[in-house]
């Protein structure tokens, strides 16, 4: 007699491609049925739903959906929702790793003013805020919530005419960094290079329909809510699962035309990194430059740590691993290939210098990124054996 199919409802407060795009791919292998009902429609509780398990994304107080999880008494676990009361597992993202990288990210462009747009007591800002005041600069924040466009729009001016400029801005979301970018285009605020925009959770489609194409960390929510949905199944087959409550931590940060800028007045700075991004393909290190631009090394450390926070080897390397994300995710080019086009000849070193930066090896990013990119189009595609968006 064939396994019992489970039925496990979708309860997320908003949509979110990503998460979902993981819980579907869980649900196909593990021939789960999915019931959709609150997918297009977070508010439209469906009481009385009588099914084996929930996935859920707790974000507000006291809701209609907590209250329908209470009297459901379902086996019931909480994707991303950072609501700490309840009992319910847990799998989230890590939001300390996600605001570290967003920091050392605008830091390494010479930003010294921060500031965080999004919903009010977000974990994300608050990660944001505590990681800059460590460093020892301070973070501004405005909130989301305004009932019209109108209103949001005259709070934001109101706000950005108060802060200094040039201003990095962290968005707790794609969606809330498009409508950020669209307010301060439409304010005629000069973007990236007065405020520089970046989102999380790199939804490709978002970010490139911003009226400036949107920077964003390229979080691992997908990986969220496939463990998620491992998690419900160990949960509704009797498993313990007292300690499975894990953080999992970003991946990078895809950079488009909203910080693609220097924030920086020294122009010996500004023609030391023109001159890196010129000539990284070739084989230059910190000396080139200095002959370059025609002053002491010394001289231009202290420029470097001045102006950007690190030394120019540490943006130089920055530089070449930002080029091999790309030729990684992009095509199919031999390790030592993408390594000799970088500026770093030796393929063992320049693996070496790779997973120091990104925590994996040049292989297993590309395996790990081309994986989720077929996933994302099998998600999208229509066909009797895919999964489709609603």
């Amino acid at each position: 007699m064939p396994e019992k199919m489970k039925n496990v409802l979708v309860a997320l407060e908003f949509y979110r491609g990503p998460l979902f795009e993981g819980i579907a791919e869980y649900a196909r292998t593990h021939h789960w049925h999915l019931s959709l009902d609150m997918l297009l429609n977070p508010g439209n509780i469906p009481w009385g739903w009588d099914g084996d398990g929930i996935l859920t994304m707790l974000i507000r107080d006291e809701t209609a959906l907590l209250k329908f999880l209470r009297t459901s008494r379902k086996p019931t676990v909480n994707l991303e929702g950072r609501r700490l009361t309840t009992s319910y597992p847990r799998v989230l993202s890590d939001t300390q790793k996600a605001a570290e990288l967003a920091f050392r990210y605008f830091r390494g462009k010479g930003f010294e003013h921060f500031a965080f747009y999004g919903v009010e007591q977000s974990i994300r800002g608050r990660d944001f805020a505590l990681v800059t005041q460590e460093n020892g600069y301070s973070c501004s924040f405005l909130y989301e919530g305004a009932v019209s466009w109108r209103e949001e729009l005259a709070a934001t001016r109101r706000w950005l005419k108060t802060q200094p400029k040039p201003l990095a801005v962290l968005c707790w979301s794609d969606y809330a960094g498009a409508r950020f970018v669209d307010m301060a285009h439409s304010l005629g605020w000069h973007i990236p290079d007065d405020v520089a925009v970046l989102g999380m959770d790199n939804e490709e489609l978002v970010c490139d329909c911003a009226a400036v194409r949107l920077s964003s960390i390229r979080t691992d929510i997908q990986r969220v809510g496939y463990l998620g949905a491992n998690l419900l199944d160990r949960i509704m087959n009797g498993q313990k699962t007292k300690d499975d409550n894990p953080l999992i931590p970003p991946h990078e940060i895809v950079e488009r035309s909203s910080t693609d800028t220097l924030a920086t007045d020294s122009q010996l700075v500004a023609q030391a990194v023109r001159f890196m991004k010129e000539r990284h393909p070739a084989a230059i290190n910190v000396a080139d430059v200095v002959s370059a631009c025609s002053v002491s090394r010394r001289g231009l450390e202290k420029a470097f740590l001045n102006s950007l926070g690190q030394s120019p080897y540490q943006t130089l390397l920055q530089i070449r691993m930002e080029r091999a994300r790309v030729m990684l995710r992009s095509g199919d080019e031999k390790i030592a290939t993408i390594a000799r086009q970088t500026g770093i000849p030796d393929a063992k070193h320049f693996s070496m210098l790779f997973r120091a930066e990104n925590g994996v090896s040049p292989r297993d990013y590309r395996t790990t990124r081309k994986s989720a990119d077929i996933r994302a189009r099998l998600y999208t595609s229509k066909g009797d054996e895919k999964i489709a968006f609603p």
